[in-house]
């Protein structure tokens, strides 16, 4: 019985470990192997990590979790979760069953990429999900943001700061005429054609 399992074992699962480790608790993190951001060479806006390889920062965080005698990690998929008996069961794609008396999910988002033509050979080095992360080596040029949800109005809104901004609706609706004018006086064209598919870089 672990003090906590933690699932998820990148960035957020990974400071999570380390501070229950220094609490001296028993701690399994369940990792996949599959970071949301694989797909980046760099990762940004880290304290003494700025421009590191998210795949590096993970493994030096794991080896130093390692000195840490109550942590283990066990590289495998979370099948089943129960709870009962003040405790959470959890069933592992292997088979294996682990059991903890708390459990922290910590293993983000998973991005569902647009079927265009193009897109997915672009994802993490010019398609981008976080400005934050990404936008700053490509400021001043030329940037895109592509309506998938009702929150891409508020990246339109935002990705301005970084450079000259289309937001592309592609065959999405219309925004009402009062964040049409938002969107006008941050600078940002607005494109309502569907995209076919992504040329160049």
């Amino acid at each position: 019985m672990f003090d906590v399992l933690i699932v998820g074992g990148s960035f957020a699962g990974l400071s999570a470990a380390m501070q229950l480790a220094r609490a001296r608790r028993s701690v399994c993190v369940i990792d996949s192997g599959s970071p949301r951001n694989r797909f980046a060479a760099t990762s940004h806006g880290f304290f003494g990590q700025d421009g590191a390889p998210p795949r590096q920062m993970i493994a030096t965080a794991r080896e130093k979790l390692l000195a840490y005698p109550t942590v283990t990690f066990h590289a495998d998929q979370v099948d089943e979760v129960e709870h009962e008996d003040a405790a959470f069961r959890v069933t592992l794609a292997s088979g294996t069953s682990l059991m903890a008396r708390k459990l922290i999910l910590a293993f983000g988002l998973k991005d569902e990429v647009p079927s265009i033509p193009g897109m997915t050979e672009r994802w993490g080095y010019s398609v981008l999900h976080c400005p934050y992360c990404h936008g700053y080596k490509f400021g001043g040029r030329p940037l895109g943001v592509l309506s998938v949800s009702p929150l891409s109005i508020h990246q339109a809104m935002l990705i301005p700061e970084w450079g000259p901004t289309t937001f592309f609706l592609n065959g999405q609706a219309l925004p009402d005429e009062s964040t049409k004018a938002n969107l006008t006086q941050r600078g940002v064209i607005i494109e309502p054609a569907s995209l076919a598919a992504l040329e160049g870089v």
